[in-house]
């Protein structure tokens, strides 16, 4: 029986690595082209890229911003949990003071004919 050398054996094996590198490159758009499919059809619409995520982010930013003065109280109202976090976080940033006894209410209302399906609302609140 005859022996290869070690060097064509190393050879061998660094080029069936890089087909299998390529081969996963290859398959990783499917996966995800298959993903997206799975999702569209479980909810009826297709996810969220994150480019338009980010522009969600960036408009609910400047209209909090927009709407209400640096120190006004705040309250917080939204079910989806990831966009009250970020409320939360842009209040503090632009210098409002969240709290449950606030003057000003904020919430987002869904509207398709919104810019990026939603519209950041605020409503006075009746003081004490």
């Amino acid at each position: 029986m005859r022996r290869l050398p070690t060097v064509q054996v190393a050879v061998s094996l660094l080029v069936a690595a890089v087909c299998g590198a390529a081969l996963l490159l290859a398959v990783r758009p499917a996966v995800q082209s298959g993903r997206t499919g799975v999702y569209t059809v479980r909810t009826g619409h297709q996810p969220p890229t994150a480019r338009q995520y980010f522009e969600l982010i960036e408009y609910l930013s400047a209209e909090l911003r927009r709407q209400v003065a640096p120190g006004t109280k705040v309250r917080i109202v939204e079910e989806n949990q990831d966009l009250q976090l970020r409320l939360i976080e842009f209040a503090v940033l632009h210098g409002l003071v969240v709290s449950e006894h606030a003057t000003v209410k904020v919430y987002l209302h869904k509207d398709p004919t919104a810019p990026h399906g939603m519209w950041l609302k605020t409503e006075q609140l009746a003081t004490a």
